[in-house]
């Protein structure tokens, strides 16, 4: 069976830049370590025995060729031609199919598809030609499980007939209803479809209206389309909310009982620092320094939400359902009931509550010495804000109770606690931006509402450094737990980011080319980090950093032992969010067995009693097993991509909205983000951070005289063959707003004017390793803009009425 290299390997191997290679030019592409390069490999034979990769007689690797037939997800392009991803990665890559040969397959559906050899059948559509050459094309021959069978859209007559009009762009044709009156269904009412029939090249698809919402536009009505839509759980079974209920009014009386298995903090000065709008505190911190030993030791307390949460039960099945808590604009739909996520799970200001705790201890420059986990009941001496407990660090107490949201009091304690957590705060990020962790430079806006739920502004987030501050602290406390289990060799469920592949760093390279920075041949994460910071105070910034984001594989869960690329780190899981996040939940499982066999942390064994000890925990139930994590980790990342993609698809509809009702005709400036080889010229608005499309051939500078633009030279930057203008990813432009479809989600721009290309920047080779290194700024054009956004992916973020927080950056 192929072990821990299988996926990234096919991975490698699936990218349309790999060319056939032997095994140790892959190990060297794919920087793998000599001390694993057994067991890489191995997973090469497996994976050759398994024949999902065949190895040559010249040794070269590839993967095999499509058969007969394929089976995988299809994504349907609204000019109807599709690609299909196949479960067996092959050589020619994702499956063409041709407009008509899609049957009533939908984005999303997972489908069996005959292969078509060249030249066979009907062999039509963009990007025909370029699988023709490669040999194959597909037609969909039966949908084996759809996405989904629910949407939700506008209902529209048209003559006789009655449509829906469905949202986004899944289903990309009015749908038929026969009998709209059931339901008492008007025009322009936003309502909820079942599909009877799905559209295919014979005629429109058929569906029943299941639910009326309301009206078309509201802003609750639409939240209520994108829930159904994403199939969002909202109201709480009856069964979960009374087992919830018990287990808070149980609380009450454990907490007055001598606790012998927790130990008593309650005297140490432990504060929070969360949102000003929060409601839910899951994490809470106290912190010592003693200058004799020039030792720190840092306290990241978090709510013991497994105390209250049951494996097992109604509402342990429930939050494993849910996988997260959601965080739409305006409303947050819980993992938990709120009488656990806000009640007596949340860490509130002066009352007693339940926690684990890691107490980790640094030297002077923020290097780990010693760690220790620990079942723990404390007491928050303070509730602080952001800005609050910036304001404090800043000396500024005016300026501090102007965003508190408990009793302005600052003593003299809770001011040198601050002072000394800034400072290791501080200590602690140096340190690991020595290590190579990289920060995007990415904007963020805050959406401002009106009493309707309307976009009225968009204003950039508060930029202070108690969101670091509070990051690197979550963040060291993740590492200690993922550290103490990986060196018992415990399973675990962990948050894992593997590093770019080879041909996806091929493709940033490409593009550092342009603007003038050297990336060698096999950057490390120093390298990446190099070029980030090269282009932090620049034009070229938003999109450089865009790019790499696009490099980037999604984090998600697994117990492979794989580490976490962007934080630099070789052990992560999350434990610090428990109430809003069920990976967390699991590890906090975990750690009670771990607790329960180690007398609550003070006592692991070592020399010949540590296998004893660790049998003992392989023994314990709430140890799961590397197939339950893996399935757990598997829910559980799908789970976070459906609500971001939920939230996300919301945010947009009602900035295009905010667009379509208040800026048609306006000029914005944006950054290019991307562009296709048909002249299309994607950019982001930087105020509201929204994408429409713009046309090459209609930009600034036309004469009314018909160019020809197409792709030329690295990083697919557009090129007029007549004029010689050229327009890429980087550059800065001024748009007008021509035409918005908030229901789809599209919104058609005009380039107005160039403000800002992006140009090269001086390099030199600095440590003889051939990283590129920034001595000058980015030229610019006399008068040109500095598009930069200057938001930070904050650890925290802002929480949402009625519980629970949005981390802007999941890491």
């Amino acid at each position: 069976m192929p072990g821990p290299f299988a996926d990234r390997i096919l991975a490698h191997l699936s990218h349309e830049a790999y060319r056939p290679s032997s095994v140790d030019i892959i190990e060297s592409q794919m920087q793998v370590a000599p001390e694993n390069r057994d067991a890489f490999e191995a997973d090469v034979r497996a994976l050759a025995e398994d024949g999902r990769l065949e190895i040559g007689d010249d040794g070269a690797i590839r993967l095999p060729a499509y058969g007969d037939e394929a089976i995988g997800f299809i994504k349907v392009n609204p000019r109807g031609f599709a690609f299909v991803r196949s479960d067996t990665p092959t050589r020619e890559g994702d499956l063409y199919i041709g407009r008509g040969d899609t049957g009533d397959a939908v984005s999303g559906d997972r489908v069996r598809c005959r292969v078509l050899r060249r030249g066979a059948g009907r062999v039509r559509g963009r990007g025909a030609a370029e699988q023709a050459r490669r040999g194959v094309v597909g037609r969909v021959v039966e949908v084996i499980e759809r996405k989904q069978t629910r949407f939700a859209g506008r209902l529209q007559k048209r003559g006789r007939n009655w449509f829906v009009e469905p949202d986004g762009r899944a289903l990309q044709q009015p749908v038929l209803i026969r009998d709209p009156h059931v339901k008492n269904a008007a025009p322009n009412d936003k309502v909820v479809i079942d599909m009877v029939l799905f559209p295919d090249e014979h005629g429109l698809g058929e569906a029943v209206i299941v639910e009326v919402l309301g009206k078309a536009g509201e802003p609750d009505v639409e939240t209520r389309a994108v829930i159904e839509t994403y199939g969002l759980r909202t109201e709480f079974p009856e069964a979960a909310v009374n087992e919830a209920r018990a287990a808070a009014g149980r609380f009450e009386k454990e907490s007055a009982e001598p606790l012998d298995d927790r130990e008593d903090i309650t005297d140490r000065f432990i504060f929070t620092i969360d949102p000003p709008d929060a409601r839910d505190f899951d994490d809470a911190i106290s912190i010592a320094f003693d200058p004799e030993r020039g030792e720190w030791e840092l306290g990241v307390h978090i709510a013991d939400v497994a105390h209250f949460v049951g494996s097992g039960s109604e509402l342990d099945r429930e939050a494993m359902e849910r996988g997260n808590s959601t965080y739409l604009p305006q409303q947050v739909l819980p993992m938990l009931p709120e009488v656990l996520s806000n009640g007596v799970c949340s860490l509130q200001e002066g009352v007693a509550r339940f926690t684990k705790s890691a107490f980790i201890h640094f030297d002077e420059k923020g290097r780990v010495i010693d760690q220790r986990l620990a079942r723990t009941v404390i007491r928050s001496r303070k509730r602080l804000t952001y800005l609050e407990a910036q304001a404090l660090i800043d000396g500024n107490a005016k300026e501090a109770r102007r965003h508190s949201r408990t009793e302005p009091v600052y003593d003299d304690q809770l001011i040198d606690a601050l002072g000394l957590a800034n400072r290791l705060a501080r200590i602690i990020r140096k340190r690991r931006l020595r290590e190579g962790m990289l920060v995007l430079n990415l904007p963020e806006f805050e959406l401002v509402f009106d009493d309707n739920g309307k976009v009225t502004d968009a204003v950039p987030e508060d930029d202070a450094f108690t969101h670091t501050l509070i990051e690197m602290f979550m963040v060291e406390a993740n590492e200690a737990v993922a550290r103490i289990f990986a060196n018992l060799e415990l399973p675990l469920l962990r948050r894992i980011h593997p590093e770019p592949s080879f041909h996806d760093v091929a493709e940033l390279r490409e593009y550092a080319q342009v603007i003038g920075f050297a990336l060698p041949e096999e950057p490390d994460r120093h390298d990446i980090k190099a070029l980030l910071d090269a282009t932090r105070d620049s034009p070229a910034a938003r999109a450089v950093h865009f790019s790499l984001l696009r490099t980037f594989t999604k984090a998600t869960y697994s117990p492979a032992l794989i580490g976490h690329f962007a934080l630099a780190s070789d052990h992560y899981a999350h434990f610090t969010s428990p109430i809003r996040r069920y990976p967390d939940l699991t590890v906090h499982r975990a750690i009670d067995a771990f607790l329960d066999h180690s007398d609550n942390g003070r006592n692991i064994p070592g020399g010949r009693a540590r296998r004893q000890f660790t049998d003992l925990l392989h023994g314990d139930s709430r140890l799961l097993d590397e197939g339950q994590l893996v399935e757990i980790g598997r829910n559980c990342s799908d789970t976070e991509v459906n609500s971001e993609s939920a939230e996300r698809d919301l945010r947009t509809f009602l900035v295009m909205q905010f667009m379509q009702e208040q800026h048609l005709g306006s000029e914005f400036p944006g950054v290019v983000t991307h562009t296709s080889g048909n002249g299309n010229v994607f950019v982001s608005i930087d105020r509201f951070l929204v994408e429409g499309v713009a046309r090459a051939y209609e930009s600034v500078g036309s004469d009314g005289r018909e160019d020809r633009w197409s792709e030329h030279g690295q990083a697919r930057r557009l090129v007029a063959e007549r004029s010689g203008a050229s327009i890429g990813m980087g550059d800065s432009v001024m748009v007008k707003v021509i035409r918005v479809d908030p229901a789809a989600r599209q919104m058609d721009l005009a380039i107005v004017e160039f403000l800002q290309q992006v140009q090269k920047i001086e390099t030199h080779r600095g440590d003889g390793r051939g990283r590129g290194r920034h001595t000058g700024p980015i030229n610019r054009k006399k008068g040109g803009r500095d598009a930069r956004g200057k938001g930070k992916g904050k650890g925290k973020g802002r929480k949402g009425k009625g519980g629970g927080g949005r981390r802007s950056r999941n890491r």
